[in-house]
């Protein structure tokens, strides 16, 4: 049996005396998928909110000024920048986007991601192999 390597990832964006834990883990989580958001092009706040809940992030639905936290934390990391769009008709916007800094963190999390997903297939194919019929977990589509 082989022992894996195990990466901890630390967030410089996020400040490690964080008065908020739940951010820090939800900003550790989202990080990437906003990134990736941002890298197709410049969004608001609120479409941000609404892709973030796409991929599943059910509190960027629940406590939208999670969202705006991290993107604010984001921001101060230098891995957006933002700005205001006052040209549409309806209220002035906040317009973020990806800058190198970012793109780079993005690459950085897409390896972490991709090893990370690795290792839970691994896992689930052990579980698979050492579990009694009744117990194996739903096969994933």
């Amino acid at each position: 049996m082989s022992l894996g390597v195990v990466y901890i990832y630390v967030n410089p964006s996020i400040p490690a005396s964080n008065p908020d834990p739940d951010l820090g883990r939800f900003g550790r989580n989202a990080e990437p998928f906003i990134l990736l958001i941002l890298r197709a092009g410049r969004s608001y706040g609120y479409e941000i909110r609404s892709r973030l809940e796409g991929y599943g992030f059910r509190r960027a639905a629940r406590d939208p000024g999670v969202v705006y936290r991290l993107l604010r934390q984001l921001e101060e990391g230098g891995l957006i920048e933002s700005e205001w769009d006052v040209s549409d008709a309806g209220p002035a916007r906040r317009y973020y986007r990806l800058t190198d800094v970012g793109s780079a963190q993005l690459q950085r999390r897409s390896v972490q991601l991709m090893r990370q997903a690795e290792q839970i297939q691994r896992f689930f194919e052990e579980y698979r192999a050492t579990s009694l019929p009744e117990s194996r977990p739903p096969t994933l589509v």
